[in-house]
């Protein structure tokens, strides 16, 4: 599968260093892709991993991933062109001012890049999870568990896929508007992770029969 990843941060990279090493083809969307560090980037992942301007990026994927900082969202869909009928696992959060959500508890972020890619297919996914743990790693050898959400029933199966892939514990939760509870939740995980009492790394997991 071709796999756009439009944005090169900690998320970004984490996911097409995974995704390559299970065969798909990746292209790493990015604003300045001949920058020395985009470069470097992808010499580093290996794995036929590429980069391209953001429009360039998406144009023959079947799937595109929106890794960027929220305050670059708007402007970075707005860069990829027309997105009528695209799947978008959408794995940003709405902060704004540091930790602070700057949607919430009427709308979410996922809905607000539902409204910016107009037509697309949107799926909320993987934005409660650590970069340092999207290779799949176990934690208390438990499969982490990622809570996905969105409005076309298509799409939703792609991304279970892709994410089962990496080892994860995909739970479909529902509607896109339950963007509006796994937004908070992120911030939740991020407050708990910061008491190093827990450990490095935390991940979130739905126990059930």
């Amino acid at each position: 599968m071709r796999i756009a990843v439009v944005g090169s941060g900690s998320v970004g990279t984490g996911l097409a260093k995974a995704w390559s090493g299970f065969g798909h083809s990746i292209v790493i969307g990015s604003r300045s892709p001949e920058s020395e560090r985009v470069v470097e980037l992808v010499s580093s992942l290996g794995n036929g991993v590429s980069a391209a301007g953001l429009a360039e990026s998406v144009a023959d994927a079947d799937v595109i991933v929106l890794a960027v900082p929220w305050g670059a969202a708007e402007v970075s869909l707005g860069a990829l062109g027309d997105l009528s009928d695209r799947v978008i696992v959408d794995a940003t959060n709405p902060f704004v001012g540091g930790l602070n959500l700057g949607i919430g508890h009427d709308d979410s972020g996922g809905e607000q890049v539902a409204r910016w890619a107009n037509g697309a297919h949107v799926v909320k996914a993987l934005n409660i999870v650590d970069a340092r743990l999207l290779d799949g790693k176990k934690l208390d050898n438990r499969e982490i568990s990622i809570p996905i959400c969105g409005d076309d029933k298509e799409a939703k199966s792609v991304v279970v896929g892709l994410i089962g892939e990496l080892g994860f514990d995909v739970i479909d939760a529902g509607k896109l508007e339950i963007s509006r509870l796994l937004e908070p939740l992120c911030l939740l995980m991020i407050k708990m992770s910061m008491k190093k009492s827990l450990g490095a790394e935390i991940g979130f997991r739905v126990l059930r029969d």
